[in-house]
């Protein structure tokens, strides 16, 4: 269907050239994290030595390398391999090994080693730009305040003797970091938060409801749960929404707006407008806060702003009601952009050149790439799988339990293995011509690389996925060659949730992803998207890197429940936010399609 279009009074200015010339590249900027994260920890050095009255030279010289690591424009690796890393500014010898350090471990033990020197809760306190490290000293050494819950505490209740703009920076920095505390998975928001819109379009002078914030443009991890509502009348309807029986605490309330914590001890945040306003209240409700940045910076061009009640026209100060959230694009003579792809990467510019992608749904999903049965780790059988299968909609699910080579009660052996096999294949003989079982199996990669188990086995398999459980905390060398290595053994299909992050824990492996990437080309591997809750493995900033270079990707649910096979919808999430069309993700495959593809050797995973 067309979408609406806004008022016939709007005349569409010609498109304005943009800031930014697309170049082909913009939309794959390769991720340099790592500058990043090294930038972090020399600030750390220089903070703690600073706090520890060391050498100024020494604190100058490890600020300064901070400052350049995080104003390169091309990743640190790069530059290290040409031997360059001392012509970097403020660079010399003993940084330059470092880095190198950095880089081939992940770790640095200098700065290691200073963290033990100071309470384990200070360092947060020494990022905090709104505190100098005389200030964080004087409330360590002075009232005891070496955390982020003991500073909050002591702001809250007023006990803090700092300047006024000091304490307003700090009041913005410590509201930051507890909402970070109340962040949620974004597979626990999603299902409450679609129950709560159920129950919200029911109440009374409710016209339209919708998910808004990170949790509609699908973020791994989300704050509040952020609803915008259409009424005619909303301060009313706010009211309503307060005396709702399942509210246990109002946090703040305003006349078209209420932060509440629910009976499940979820905070929700509601904004109710007037329906000619909703259109315009969904779109910048939903944010980024980056990308309306810069939408509206093109805005202004055109003399338009846009505000959650409408477009506004500068030189009249009257608003334009817009019909429909396509239109705020429209306005610019831009195409819509989905909510998963506004963070400000690239959409706008890719949008203006016409090269935003067509990206993959969930009705293009054709089926379940890992799903582990009741003969390993999992709840159910081989018939009740397949029966879930079908009721999803899927022509296939790969049953992919985990195997061992020991003797082992919840393990595949590979005498088990082919027992299961020989199951799946008769079970196949029964079930509907446009549904399969697809033989697979998970095999753990040993510490030097290796996949220990029944070669000839392996072979008769549709699809062998590769993990790794176990030695994560590895230096970062030898963690990264042990998943290249298993890619590169010929009967290896897939390398599953290839970073090993679980979601919501501190810290992840460290993994030199750009090698394990330029090995799925090389080698022709898949790379997994895992839509299991705790994962969401590949993560979308490498979902987005292995779609520029051409790799394909799979969708597995890693489902030991029939009901956790419903999570594809937060892998589609992930692959969207990558950027991912359909050409790209091999769950698309109708089946005869992906059986060719997982049979023929021959045939490269880079489309």
């Amino acid at each position: 269907m067309e979408p609406r279009r806004a008022h016939s009074s709007i005349v569409i200015m010609p498109v304005y050239a943009p800031l930014y010339q697309y170049t082909g590249h913009s939309c794959s900027t390769m991720d340099n994290r790592d500058n990043q994260q090294f930038s972090t920890i020399f600030l750390d050095i220089a903070s703690i030595l600073e706090l520890q009255g060391d050498d100024p030279f020494r604190i100058r010289a490890y600020r300064r390398a901070a400052q350049t690591l995080a104003s390169l424009s091309e990743h640190i690796r790069n530059i290290a391999r040409r031997g360059a890393l001392e012509s970097l500014p403020g660079i010399g010898k003993t940084l330059a090994r470092e880095i190198q350090e950095l880089l081939e471990t992940g770790r640095l033990r200098y700065h290691e080693y200073l963290i033990t020197t100071v309470p384990e809760g200070l360092l947060p306190l020494l990022r905090l730009p709104s505190l100098s490290t005389e200030q964080v000293r004087a409330l360590w050494r002075t009232h005891d305040i070496a955390s982020m819950p003991r500073l909050a505490q002591a702001f809250h209740a007023e006990r803090l003797s700092l300047d006024s703009p000091t304490l307003a920076a700090l009041g913005q920095a410590i509201a930051a970091w507890e909402r970070e505390q109340h962040r949620m998975l974004l597979g626990v928001a999603l299902p409450r938060a679609d129950i709560l819109c159920e129950r919200l379009a029911g109440l009374p002078l409710v016209e339209q409801v919708s998910l808004v914030g990170s949790l509609r443009r699908g973020a791994a991890m989300v704050g509040d749960i952020n609803i915008v509502m259409a009424s005619p009348d909303p301060p009313r309807l706010i009211h309503i929404c307060n005396q709702q029986p399942e509210i246990r605490q109002i946090l703040t309330t305003e006349p078209t707006s209420t932060v509440v914590v629910t009976s499940e001890g979820l905070r929700v945040s509601l904004v109710a407008v007037l329906p000619p306003q909703f259109a315009s209240a969904l779109h910048y409700y939903t944010g980024s806060a980056a990308h309306l940045t810069a939408l509206r910076r093109l805005a202004r061009y055109r003399g338009l702003d846009f505000t959650q009640y409408g477009v506004l026209q500068l030189d009249s100060g009257q608003y334009l009601t817009v019909a429909a959230e396509e239109d705020m694009y429209h306005l610019l003579g831009l195409p819509f952009i989905a909510p998963e792809l506004r963070e400000d990467s690239g959409e706008i510019e890719a949008a203006e050149a016409g090269k935003l992608p067509a990206l993959v749904t969930l009705e293009d999903i054709r089926g379940d790439l890992h799903v582990q049965s009741a003969w390993g780790n999992g709840a159910h059988s081989l018939e009740e799988i397949a029966q879930m299968g079908q009721r999803l909609g899927y022509q296939y699910v790969a049953i992919c339990d985990y195997a061992t080579t020991a003797a082992a009660d919840r393990g595949l052996t590979p005498a088990k293995l082919a027992a299961q096999v020989a199951a799946i294949r008769r079970l196949n003989a029964t079930l509907p011509e446009m549904f399969h079982l697809l033989a697979g199996i998970e095999v753990e990669i040993s510490p030097d690389g290796e996949v220990d188990f029944d070669t000839g086995l392996l072979q008769e398999l549709d699809l062998v996925i590769a993990t790794a459980h176990t030695g994560l905390k590895e230096p970062r060398h030898k963690l990264t060659r042990r998943l290249c290595k298993a890619m590169e053994h010929p009967l290896v299909d897939l390398l599953a949730h290839p970073t090993g992050r679980m979601l919501g824990r501190q810290g992840m492996p460290s993994i030199d992803m750009e090698a394990v990437l330029e090995t799925a080309v090389e080698t022709g591997t898949y790379l997994e998207i895992n839509s299991h809750v705790l994962r969401l493995d590949l993560p979308d900033t490498y979902v987005r890197q292995a779609r520029d270079l051409g790799v394909t990707l799979a969708l597995g649910s890693e489902a030991q429940h029939m009901q956790e096979m419903r999570t594809m919808r937060l892998g589609v999430l992930t692959a969207r936010r990558g950027w991912l069309g359909p050409g790209q993700l091999l769950n698309t495959l109708p089946y005869r399609g992906l059986w060719q593809r997982l049979h023929d050797w021959g045939v490269s995973n880079v489309m």
